[in-house]
């Protein structure tokens, strides 16, 4: 009797020779066309089909991956439903990548424009408010209390700012020790006229 690990480990070779087949099978085609050097069209399309084998073969292993214990922390927790009660007709979303959030602008090209890309892709916000149309209106961090920072995060903590202030985006952090009242959070985020307005 072929037990499921069996059953997945021949799946997993199966695929694997059919990939290898597939590529010296279009090597052999491009030798043959008498293209001299040039690259296939479908090269990278080949190393994407080997990386996404590569991939399969070694992601799925029992116990490689463990549920976390809870998706936001404590202080999150608490900012969290300090959001919700302060915008309740407003959507909130939490750990945002900021690269999700901002966009590099046009203009920039070739490796200018993949630094500022970079400066973004692995940042996160805490959280995102957005209206009913999905715009968003502002990003909250949550500071967990007595956090010790390393120099590194701190920088990246600048830059994160810094990239949040070009792009003139409303930015707060909380620190829930210290929480701002609901009324001060509404007009720090929607202005004077927050209560008429939602």
């Amino acid at each position: 009797m072929i037990t499921q690990g069996v059953l997945f480990a021949l799946v997993i070779v199966v695929l694997v020779a059919v990939v290898a087949w597939g590529f010296v099978r279009r090597s052999q085609t491009t030798r043959g066309s008498g293209q001299g050097g040039h690259e296939s069209p479908h090269t990278v399309a080949q190393w994407t089909e080997g990386e996404t084998t590569r991939l399969l073969s070694s992601a799925e292993l029992p116990g490689l991956y463990l549920l976390r214990p809870r998706f936001l922390s404590k202080a999150e927790s608490v900012v969290y439903l300090l959001l919700k009660a302060a915008f309740p007709r407003n959507e909130i979303f939490a750990r945002v990548r900021l690269a999700d959030v901002l966009q590099v602008k046009v203009g920039p090209q070739g490796m200018e424009r993949l630094r500022a890309f970079r400066k973004i892709a692995n940042q996160h916000v805490g959280f995102v408010i957005c209206d009913r149309d999905m715009a968003i209106l502002a990003i909250v961090d949550a500071k967990e209390p007595d956090q010790v920072v390393n120099p590194r995060d701190e920088k990246l903590e600048v830059i994160k700012q810094r990239c949040l202030q070009a792009a003139q985006v409303k930015y707060i952090c909380v620190y829930p020790p210290q929480l701002p009242r609901y009324r001060e959070l509404r007009e720090q985020i929607l202005g004077p006229a927050a209560d008429i307005v939602q």
